[in-house]
């Protein structure tokens, strides 16, 4: 057949053999959900359905290839590496087609979203490699968001004489099953076509309204492929597996059971599919095949995902506002083939613009492979009434979302959405501005679903304080002074909110001083560099806001709270080397939205005399809004330094730590807070981990004062925490894989 041509990219990273065993890149389009390509080769992670299932694949989902020598000798090889994991299972490897013959994996190349898996056989003069795609086109978010994933296969056959080889792309009909339940029953396999493509389609008949029911196409760039709805095979005693192998050994594709008449419904047992591709493949001539999967599942079970409030008698079924879009999964494709090659152009040609920017290689690396938590279940958009709500949790657990709301003190810190895709930015401001302040002005640093429920009733001083900064910051990247002018009221109304009686700053010095709940999960009681700083830092911005739309009377007040909060601060909390705390009982009962219950004498929980990594956070997100030095420079640099001299780890060997583990034995990194001199009884909760969302805001901040190889230092130790052998490069866990927080590490290369 004619051969086709190939589209390419230039890496990024290239992971060697020794570190692939834990690269999963999830392909996948904004809010619709994705599937993974490890670095072994295999197809996992499929989590099309509205829900997290990290680890899951469907129980066949494998690319197998067929070769046949001109002596008449025929190989079957899975495109995977070989296996490492669960070796000892109770009945042998668990994995689906272990018994076959599996290629060796010798790399795997990124520059995020693209991925290419490099594999070699050591018996067959040949070597394969498997390209992942999903475009991500800043500031197009339609095409940005498309249910789809691509699949290059290049084949090269090293031998001396031709050969005739297929490739195959096995795949259990899998609608109604997300992995965590499942019902196959009902379910449909037909043939389409499209724009010369040619592959199956996966329906239920009748399909019920349920997060598992959708459709999904898989097809081949072959005008002539051959395509097995079911197996006549597939049932018997091992029957399945042996089919599959005799039937490509011998024919090089798979039998439909009956190509002439429809496709029943499946019983529980379900479908089996294949799309086939045959070709010849000439000495040291790559041969190039496509895959293309689409899918469609309109809707998501809010209970399932651990987000909904049963109090506000509306139903838990919501619709994904990517499926209002298409009809089905077909019409994605039809939609979307036209335009693959321009779409990876696009994609390219702004993925090499970063890739050439004059900036470490960590920092370029760390700043496209957080983006995947853009295309993980942590980020998902609502369709209601006809608007489209873009809503996240702070990272995923195995199955569910991990900590609901879109949680302000966890977004705050990311960078990605305000400079990649504004529109994402403004949706989750808007959430926030019209359904989770109070008459009052608090701000509940977490959204209940349905939307405007209001069960949660918690203010987060840094998440209220750092949402008046992207407020700001938002209106400096879009310029819409018609909406700053809209929401202005509520973002005054929410400083105000620091001044109520009991309140953060209830006399009105620039300085909290009250209960101030925080990131850390926790009240700090008496000023504090994290939460004094973002209150600077919002104090700044709402000077900047009311300088725009002309409130020289607010513009004053703002700029006289946000000096003598600046001068007490460097005052009265800088001991010299850092910023610490003056731990204070609140002297009067504080309001009800920002603490619960005081807990008596000592106060646990606090930083004190600590050295905190994140004591600048509110300048971090300051100078992404040019809002200027908050504090006086020289004090600014001295904290950084100290930072790095108290809370750098060159190794944990001898590092004690009693909560959750991201870096031991000989990692680097930077650990949340250090007590240089003296520890309290009851330290602050997470002060001994490390979190690579603050690894970066330190990074960035270092960058911001001149501190260039402490900067990248921070980063080279994260991305050698995340460098395949140890961790997943592509998925960088706090409360939960696919953290928020990570996307501070897009400031990196801003």
């Amino acid at each position: 057949m004619e051969a086709r041509s190939t589209l390419d990219f230039v890496p990024l990273v290239r992971y060697p053999k020794e570190r692939l065993r834990q690269i999963v890149m999830p392909i996948g389009g904004i809010g619709t959900g994705s599937f993974a390509l490890s670095g072994m080769g295999a197809l996992t992670d499929w989590q099309l359905m509205s829900r997290p299932h990290r680890g899951w694949r469907p129980p066949l989902a494998h690319l197998l290839l067929w070769v046949r020598t001109t002596e008449g000798d025929a190989y079957l090889r899975v495109l995977e590496g070989i296996l490492h994991t669960q070796l000892d299972a109770d009945s042998g490897a668990p994995q689906a087609l272990a018994g076959i013959p599996r290629m060796r994996a010798t790399g795997f190349e990124a520059a995020y979203p693209f991925g290419r898996a490099r594999l070699e056989d050591p018996l067959l003069p040949l070597r394969v490699s498997l390209t992942g795609f999903n475009p991500l086109i800043p500031e197009s978010l339609d095409d940005s968001s498309l249910p789809m994933g691509l699949l290059q296969v290049q084949v090269e056959w090293l031998g001396s004489e031709p050969a005739e080889a297929a490739l195959t792309f096995v795949l259990t009909n899998f609608i109604g099953s997300d992995g965590v339940k499942t019902d196959l029953r009902s379910n449909l396999s037909e043939v389409i076509t499209a724009h010369g493509w040619k592959g199956v389609l996966f329906r239920k008949a009748d399909p019920p309204p349920d997060p598992r029911v959708g459709t999904l196409c898989l097809l081949c760039d072959d005008s002539a492929a051959h395509v097995a709805r079911r197996w006549a095979f597939q049932h018997s005693w091992g029957g399945k597996v042996l089919g599959i192998i005799d039937h490509l050994l011998r024919e090089g594709v798979l039998p439909d059971a009956a190509p002439e008449a429809p496709c029943p419904p499946s019983d529980e047992r379900g479908w089996d599919s294949s799309v086939s591709t045959r070709f010849t493949l000439h000495p040291h001539q790559p041969h190039t095949a496509r895959f293309l999967l689409t899918w469609h599942f309109p809707y998501r079970d809010l209970r399932e995902l651990g987000w909904f409030e049963e109090s506000a008698g509306k139903s838990p079924l919501v619709q994904n506002a990517y499926a209002q879009r298409f009809r089905d999964a077909v019409e994605v494709a039809e939609k979307v083939i036209p335009r693959l090659e321009s779409l990876w152009e696009e994609t390219h040609r702004w993925v090499s613009q970063v890739c050439r920017r004059k900036l470490p290689l960590a920092f370029k690396e760390s700043a496209l492979n957080t983006l995947t938590v853009l295309r993980s279940p942590t980020l998902f958009a609502i369709s209601d009434s006809g608007r489209v709500h873009f809503l996240g949790f702070e990272g995923c657990n195995a199955t569910t979302g991990c900590c609901h709301g879109s949680c302000t003190h966890v977004w705050n810190y990311e960078q990605a959405t305000v400079s990649l895709f504004p529109q994402i930015h403004g949706s989750m401001l808007e959430s926030h501005l019209e359904y989770g302040i109070t008459e009052e002005g608090a701000h509940r640093f977490r959204l209940d679903l349905p939307l405007g429920a209001n069960r949660y009733s918690h203010a987060a001083a840094d998440g209220q304080m750092g949402t008046l900064v992207r407020i700001y910051q938002h209106y400096r990247r879009t310029r819409d002074k018609a909406w700053l002018k809209r929401v202005y009221p509520k973002a005054q109304q929410m400083l105000a909110f620091a001044w109520v009686e009991g309140g953060w700053d209830a006399d009105q010095d620039g300085v909290m001083e009250g209960a101030q709940h925080n990131t850390h999960d926790v009240e700090f009681f008496g000023p504090n560099p994290l939460c004094g700083v973002w209150y600077l830092a919002a104090l700044r911005a709402c000077e900047e806001m009311a300088r725009v739309l002309g409130d020289i009377g607010f513009q004053r007040r703002c700029r006289n709270l946000f000096e003598q909060g600046s001068d007490w601060i460097d005052t009265h909390l800088f001991n010299g080397e850092y910023y610490i705390q003056q731990i204070r009982r609140p002297q009067q009962t504080p309001h009800p939205m920002t603490c619960k219950h005081v807990p008596p004498d000592p106060l646990p929980y606090q930083i004190g005399n600590g050295c905190q990594i994140d004591q600048l956070a509110g300048q971090y997100k300051a100078n992404r809004a040019g809002l200027g030095d908050l504090l006086k420079r020289e004090h600014i640099i001295s904290a950084l330094r100290s930072i790095m001299r108290y809370n750098w780890r060159q190794g944990f060997h001898a590092h004690y730590n009693h909560m959750r583990t991201y870096a031991l034995g000989d990692e680097a990194g930077v650990i949340i807070c250090s007590y240089p001199y003296g520890r309290p009884e009851v330290p602050l909760p997470y002060a001994f981990e490390c979190w690579t969302g603050l690894e970066y805001l330190l990074a960035r901040l270092l960058r911001d004062y001149g501190l260039h190889a402490e900067a990248e230092r921070v980063v080279r130790a994260v991305r050698a925490r995340h460098d395949g052998r140890r961790r997943n490069p592509f998925n960088e866990p706090e409360c939960g894989s696919f953290y928020a927080r990570a996307m501070a590490a897009w400031a990196l290369v801003e």
